[in-house]
């Protein structure tokens, strides 16, 4: 399956001070690589904004590729993680609450991953 991570307000928090990963990012991107899933990360922010958080937060080691949000990408997404309702019914996948704050509390990808789970793809 190919799995989608949005970038803002799903993967990181960013403003003038801060760019913060969200809680289980790592590890849902770990969780899915070690299931045989590939792991994208695209954004309507453009191809630099992705690359430049991949790189900042040292995700490439689990990421097959990266993109611009583009409704002709390929390989075409199975499961997107993003919080954007309307991209999750379009595309299908879980939709996040919105990481908007730093919050060490935050459980999202695991409600995510649980969700894959219960498909029997984890």
């Amino acid at each position: 399956m190919n799995v989608f991570f949005d970038v803002d307000h799903t993967l990181v928090f960013i403003d003038q001070h801060t760019n913060a990963l969200r809680p289980g990012a790592r590890e849902a991107m770990q969780r899915l690589k070690g299931a045989g899933h590939g792991v994208y990360v695209w954004s309507a922010s453009g191809l630099d904004h992705v690359q430049r958080v991949v790189r900042i937060h040292e995700l490439s080691p689990w990421v097959d590729g990266m993109f611009d949000k583009d409704p002709r990408v390929q390989p075409y997404p199975d499961f997107i993680i993003d919080d954007d309702w309307y991209l999750v019914e379009k595309y299908g996948g879980h939709c996040v609450s919105q990481y908007k704050a730093v919050n060490a509390d935050d459980r999202e990808f695991e409600a995510a991953l649980e969700r894959i789970a219960a498909m029997g793809l984890l």
